[in-house]
């Protein structure tokens, strides 16, 4: 029997705002159902959105407890709940300043957080623009300041992995995809 509330997750399918939540849930092995707004509300995005379903009109949604559950809205709250679930020792730091100090890099993710429309949204000219923008202007000096923070640990908050390197990772990782040479 499960020791986990009841989650669904509410986002689009692809690879961007909610995939640092879908991480945690899979390393954590935290059941969850990962819907779009039409299985969710029986309805697109753009209506759940006029019709003022979405807490502050966007995705993700993260529902605790199942039906008629309580609706927590916005990535890095999601993530830092989802990762207060992990049972892995210092996945969720315990002591206060370790905490905000993962909590810092979290946060870290969204100066590179650009690639996500990169890859999810943008085609042709649009595409190449904001792929070369991204590319020079932007990732160079964030991924210096994320290469100091690391340092020689393997992650970024200690000896163990914990929610900010994944919260890192993914857009990273979708560096690679856009650009394999990239690193």
């Amino acid at each position: 029997m499960s020791t986990f509330p009841k989650l669904r997750l509410v986002y689009f399918p692809v690879r961007a705002r909610a995939e640092c939540a879908r991480m945690i849930l899979a390393y954590g092995g935290i059941p969850y159902k990962d819907e779009d707004c039409n299985s969710f509300f029986g309805m697109s995005f753009a209506e759940a959105k006029q019709s003022g379903k979405l807490p502050f009109g966007q995705l993700p949604l993260l529902q605790i407890g199942g039906e008629g559950g309580q609706l927590i809205a916005q990535s890095g709250s999601i993530n830092r709940y989802l990762a207060s679930l992990v049972k892995t020792p210092g996945f969720f730091p315990a002591e206060p300043a370790k905490l905000a100090f993962c909590d810092m890099v979290h946060e870290t993710a969204q100066d590179i957080a650009k690639i996500n429309p990169i890859v999810n949204m943008f085609k042709g000219e649009k595409f190449e623009q904001e792929k070369e923008d991204y590319f020079t202007n932007i990732l160079p000096s964030k991924l210096r300041a994320r290469a100091s923070l690391l340092s020689t640990n393997q992650f970024f908050c200690g000896d163990t992995v914990t929610y900010a390197d994944f919260a890192v990772y993914h857009p990273l990782d979708l560096c690679c995809l856009v650009q394999p040479t990239v690193f």
